[in-house]
């Protein structure tokens, strides 16, 4: 018997999941100290956004689908979970490029401290729950297909 899956719970759970893993990185590369920060170089903010977005992309599509996965009773294998996961993380990694290369091409000034941090972790929660839902239902459209 299978469980129902709710792509709306599952892009909340992203949302706060993908938050605070924001959060969490965000003070381990700027530091807990406000002070403003540089789109380029030294803080180079803009180009945080290309690892950040694969991590988010990468998760987003890998943990809801492969609990999903488990709830459905294992029907859409195992590789495909993982190649859509790693396809997202791609995406992820273009996205997050052509963020930071918009973001760098332009000599913005410096942004205050808390006023990055809200983006950061904004963009991580957002980017979370649009990719929990396209992966979800991707899996469920594969799966009804079986």
């Amino acid at each position: 018997m299978t469980k129902p899956v709710s792509i709306r719970r599952e892009a909340a759970i992203s949302i706060v999941i993908n938050g605070a893993l924001s959060l969490a990185f965000f003070l381990g590369v700027f530091g807990v100290s406000p002070r403003p920060l540089s789109w380029a170089a030294p803080d180079n903010l803009a180009l945080d956004f290309i690892p950040q977005s694969i991590a988010v992309a990468l998760m987003s599509a890998l943990a809801p689908a492969l609990i999903a996965r488990r709830r459905l009773g294992q029907a859409p294998g195992l590789g495909s979970v993982l190649i859509r996961a790693a396809l997202f993380a791609l995406a992820g990694g273009a996205l997050g490029g052509a963020l930071a290369f918009s973001i760098g091409s332009v000599a913005f000034p410096t942004i205050a401290w808390g006023t990055a941090l809200t983006i950061k972790v904004a963009y991580g929660g957002a980017l979370g729950a649009l990719v929990a839902i396209l992966a979800l239902r991707r899996l469920l459209s594969s799966a009804r297909n079986i």
